[in-house]
């Protein structure tokens, strides 16, 4: 059983290496930056890409970080393999794109050629090398590769666990939601003014909510959450949805947004004048009824599920939003050289309705928004900068665009001489259990 040390959070396992200080070195320093790349990213399993970008074979994805690379691609057998990403003669980058498809990963430089699985297979004038090269003997350099969720992951050390190992109960918790069928809806990434783990450390506590995110009052109870931190540095927080924040007053009728949900499944938001907080558990009951005539089969979760957000952050660099019908997979990339920098992955899910699941359950088919039946094509990738959300002219969710306003200033202060360390309260314990497993793995005593 877990450990309850506070209010709503409960201790999985905590760090071996104890608790210490989170200072502005970590987010400022360049010495610890090169740490992380020499101690942390070539020893854990990290999400590369997603696994309908190497659904076919020949495709392939290149994931960098810092100044590694690694390419990912389904064989012709229909296997995936990752090796690094650089050719044995010279030590050239083979794919130089981030997303492609190819019979064979051809190094631009001087033509050494491989299949996909990094086999060696073409030496342009072999005969020139004293004996030929060896062929088995100077392919790619093989990485760890393993699925879960529709997700790619990639882990550079042999020693390892398995990537189920790793990720734990984490497993369990977000398989109800079946990310691998959901719909890819939108693919952004945002340059950001901040540490990797500045934005990372974002998303793993709800205390700002209440002063930079005002809309959430009227659809989340966040000071009720519940907080697990696990093994491996993973965390998750579940968040009361289809209600509103009960520190502050109840309005006496729905907000708009509750009224817009009653509406969608077949509830009348004049019903609960003077019973807002009825709201979540009505919202719960009507989902699930109306679920099979909207297309949607919630057998799979509670009923708190159908109401509630749950999220949960893997190190070092995954963060997942779930609701039953929607997702958000996002990831924090370091920059390579400097770390006031990083890019930050938001890619956007969305679950289809299927007229197969009325059929099943003998109701007529009626989609809530038949836009929703039309097949998407996979959205192209749409990459811009902290600026651009700032001045309205590219958005993440009006969530995300006001902590993109907030974290340059963030690191900003990180320099100042007046910064020594963070002081953290109950509601992020995330943070601190997330940098006490990154002291763990990075060997800090």
């Amino acid at each position: 059983m877990p450990e309850v040390q506070s209010r709503g959070v409960f201790v999985h396992e905590a760090s071996p290496a104890g608790t210490r200080p989170i200072t502005a070195e970590r987010y400022i320093s360049e010495a610890w930056l090169r740490r992380e790349f020499d101690e942390l990213w070539p020893s854990v399993w990290q999400f590369a890409c997603l696994e309908r970008d190497v659904a076919e074979p020949g495709q392939y994805v290149v994931w960098d970080v810092g100044r590694e690379s690694i390419v990912i691609a389904r064989t012709s057998d229909g296997d995936l393999a990752a090796n690094y990403n650089v050719c044995q003669h010279r030590g050239a980058r083979i794919a130089t794109d981030g997303r492609g498809c190819a019979e064979h990963l051809t190094c631009p430089y001087h033509g050494w050629s491989y299949r996909l699985d990094g086999r060696l297979v073409v030496v342009p004038d072999n005969q020139r090398f004293p004996g030929g090269v060896d062929r088995a003997r100077h392919s790619l350099k093989p990485v760890r590769v393993d699925t879960m969720w529709g997700l790619v992951f990639v882990c550079p050390n042999p020693s390892a666990p398995p990537l189920a190992e790793y990720l734990g109960p984490l497993l369990e918790a977000v398989a109800p939601f079946q990310l691998e069928r959901m719909t890819l809806v939108a693919d952004q990434t945002v340059l950001l003014n901040c540490n990797w783990k500045a934005v990372f450390d974002n998303f793993h506590e709800l205390y700002h909510v209440e002063h930079i995110h005002p809309l959430h009052e009227l659809q989340f109870d966040c000071p009720t959450s519940r907080v697990d931190l696990y093994a491996n540095g993973h965390t998750g927080v579940t968040i009361y949805g289809h209600t509103v924040n009960t520190r502050l007053p109840i309005p006496d009728a729905p907000t708009p947004v509750l009224s817009r949900d009653l509406l969608r499944f077949g509830g009348d938001p004049g019903e609960y004048q003077g019973r807002v907080l009825d709201v979540r558990e009505a919202t719960q009951k009507l989902r699930r009824e109306a679920g099979p005539r909207l297309g949607w089969d919630y057998d799979a979760f509670e009923d708190w599920q159908l109401s509630d957000v749950e999220q949960y952050n893997a190190l070092p660099n995954l963060m997942l939003t779930l609701q039953p019908d929607d997702a958000m997979v996002m990831r924090a990339r370091p920059h390579p050289t400097d770390p006031n920098w990083c890019w930050w992955d938001k890619f956007s899910l969305h679950r289809q309705p299927d007229p197969a699941v009325a059929a099943r359950h003998g109701v007529p088919f009626e989609p809530h928004d038949p836009a929703d039946l039309a097949s998407v094509p996979r959205p192209m990738h749409d990459e811009f900068t902290q600026d651009d959300v700032i001045a309205g002219r590219k958005t993440l969710g009006v969530t995300i665009d006001q902590d993109v306003h907030f974290i340059r200033d963030v690191q900003a202060g990180m320099h100042s001489r007046g910064f020594g360390a963070q002081i953290l309260n109950d509601d992020e314990r995330r943070i601190q259990h997330y940098h006490d497993w990154l002291d763990h793995v990075m060997g800090v005593r």
